[in-house]
């Protein structure tokens, strides 16, 4: 089977102005790692990044989180056939279409993914939920694909990613995400073994990042995008003006919890 086109400079042209657009519509990117991420994954093995679907910015943050933690591996994502017709450019860029709504969906995905993961430079992102659901929403199965990947493609690394989207003290959200510790399935693990494995290393990883975001300890991350805060309104203004006329600095932040947790 094809593989699906991934083109390294269209991808990476793409993520630097995604970049630019993540900075202007959130304060910040931060990251956590279960496992010193520079190390956890051997070269020479093909990479499953699977996360939980909370958001529309899912795909984006996943490819930023690629270009700068995996950017030697090709990236490769599935998204539903329909949203790929209207979305054309991400043809090029790794993703390839499943009809969800078929039975030859499934099939499409094994054989497309098996076709990727033979080569250890691969890097497979997914949402097994199939579905958008909140993030602390535990409740919703994971796809039986994945599970059936990992009880049939040897010498392959899954990663579970958690992911949200919360609001702290300024008026845009942040990204937080964290990345689970790496499994690796044998060829003695059924698919029921693997499929339970799975989703209880992705539901921890995302009890453990909403344990750090309910903190709201900016500390506990380390960032693509350092958090900052903006003037948001003619009163950040006018409080600028007045820490100018008294010779002092003008912090725009919102409250003291984020300045301490930094210093």
């Amino acid at each position: 089977m094809s593989l699906p086109e991934s083109r390294a400079w269209l991808v990476d042209g793409f993520c630097r102005y995604t970049h630019r657009m993540v900075s202007r519509r959130f304060t910040a990117f931060g990251v956590q790692f279960a496992e010193p991420i520079a190390s956890c994954v051997p070269r020479d093995q093909a990479l499953v990044v699977y996360a939980n679907h909370a958001s529309w910015w899912d795909p984006i943050t996943a490819m930023l989180l690629r270009k700068s933690y995996f950017s030697d591996r090709i990236l490769y994502a599935p998204i539903d056939a329909e949203a790929l017709k209207a979305y054309r450019i991400f043809s090029k860029m790794g993703f390839f279409g499943i009809h969800l709504d078929r039975l030859s969906g499934a099939s499409d995905f094994l054989k497309s993914s098996r076709a990727i993961l033979a080569d250890p430079r691969s890097s497979l992102w997914v949402t097994p939920e199939g579905r958008f659901a909140d993030c602390r929403d535990h409740s919703q199965p994971l796809m039986p694909g994945l599970a059936h990947i990992a009880a049939s493609v040897p010498s392959v690394s899954f990663l579970p990613l958690a992911i949200e989207y919360p609001f702290w003290e300024e008026p845009r959200p942040m990204i937080a995400v964290r990345f689970g510790p790496r499994q690796v399935f044998d060829g003695d693990v059924s698919k029921r073994e693997c499929s339970e494995q799975l989703e209880k290393a992705l539901r921890q990883t995302q009890h453990d990042l909403a344990a750090s975001v309910m903190l709201r300890q900016a500390n506990l991350f380390e960032y693509l995008i350092a958090p900052r805060a903006a003037r948001t309104s003619w009163y950040d203004t006018v409080r600028a003006w007045v820490a100018w006329y008294h010779g002092q600095p003008f912090d725009p932040r919102h409250s003291t919890v984020t300045r301490n947790s930094q210093s």
